[in-house]
């Protein structure tokens, strides 16, 4: 895995503490090992790495432990929060401080490769079962894969990026509410790049089972905390057939539309789907709420349940 290229430690196995990215950013499993070594005797640590980026910023670091069947790494990405990042840093540099770590080198990676990196290491173990002790069946290829909805969802996203001249190559979009990768395999090919998320732990280790979903371009994370976890904005947010929006849920909905669109770039768009005209209805007075008009589309089709109801809108350019 990309993981192990990074940190290179030859036949030795490497690990990341945490086990989803709710707990990267929590990082209680990361501070209580960083006070275990805060204990230890100068020289106790074979080896450390801090992991930089291109300019020289700590990204995170990686400590070798010793173990009677064999060596290991352990990584620690820092948070993405600020509070929880500088006081993850201070004790890093209090333990390197120390002398505890006998060898301590940096390397520099690509700040992107390192975030592929964590996320494949995430999404492989999820799908590997090493994250849970989950027994469910996974669920049929036929459940993941539509052609005929493939090609419902091409057409759509090409002949809305020609009407209104997008060069989709060209673009970095972010996938909300993915599932299973189904809406996720006729979008990927579109886009420079796409990063998919869901909360569904088990609809998530299905398209990467399946293959609909990429290790590298995966997350499981709430989409009402999206500015928690990502650390860019994108050229597009997209998001097909969202899940179904009662009178009890409204306020995660607008949470998540409020969040999406703090992660959408000036001049990009959004293109959502539902399957209910009253769904619909919430969306688009959601975001008419936020400043922000759309264009509702009615693309229902008889012989399909999906992609029944379609929003587009591009904040920020002052037009729908």
């Amino acid at each position: 895995m990309l993981l192990q290229k990074i940190v290179d430690p030859g036949n030795e196995d490497v690990f990341l503490i945490e086990c989803s990215f709710e707990s990267l950013n929590m990082n209680l499993r990361t501070l209580d090992y960083l006070d275990k070594l805060r204990i230890l005797n100068e020289g106790a640590i074979e080896s450390a790495l801090l992991i930089a980026d291109k300019n020289g910023s700590t990204l995170g670091v990686s400590f070798k432990n010793k173990h009677p069947e064999g060596d290991f790494w352990f990584v620690i990405p820092y948070p993405e929060a600020t509070a929880m990042k500088k006081q993850t840093e201070k004790m890093v540099n209090e333990i390197l401080s120390s002398g505890v770590a006998r060898s301590i080198k940096t390397k520099k990676v690509d700040q992107a490769k390192f975030g592929e990196a964590v996320r494949e290491y995430l999404s492989v173990s999820l799908a590997e079962g090493s994250l849970c002790d989950c027994d469910v069946v996974k669920d049929p290829k036929s459940f993941v894969f539509n052609k005929k909805r493939n090609e419902r969802i091409r057409s759509l996203i090409k002949a809305l990026s020609a009407k209104y001249e997008y060069d989709l190559k060209g673009m970095n979009a972010l996938e909300i509410c993915c599932g299973n990768g189904m809406s996720t395999v006729p979008a990927r090919p579109l886009f420079k790049s796409i990063i998919s998320i869901d909360n569904d732990r088990c609809a998530v280790c299905n398209g990467l089972y399946h293959g609909t979903l990429k290790p590298r371009d995966t997350m499981v994370v709430d989409a009402t905390e999206l500015s928690k976890h990502m650390d860019k904005k994108y050229d597009a947010v997209i998001g097909f057939m969202l899940g179904a929006i009662y009178e009890f849920n409204k306020e995660i909905w607008r949470n998540i539309f409020h969040e999406s669109l703090k992660l959408l770039k000036d001049g990009g768009f959004i293109l959502l789907t539902v399957n209910q005209n009253d769904e619909m209805d919430f969306l688009a007075e959601s975001f008419k709420a936020m400043g922000v008009e759309g264009e509702v589309i009615d693309n229902q089709d008889e012989k399909s349940i999906y992609d029944c109801w379609v929003f587009f809108a591009r904040p920020g350019t002052g037009k729908i």
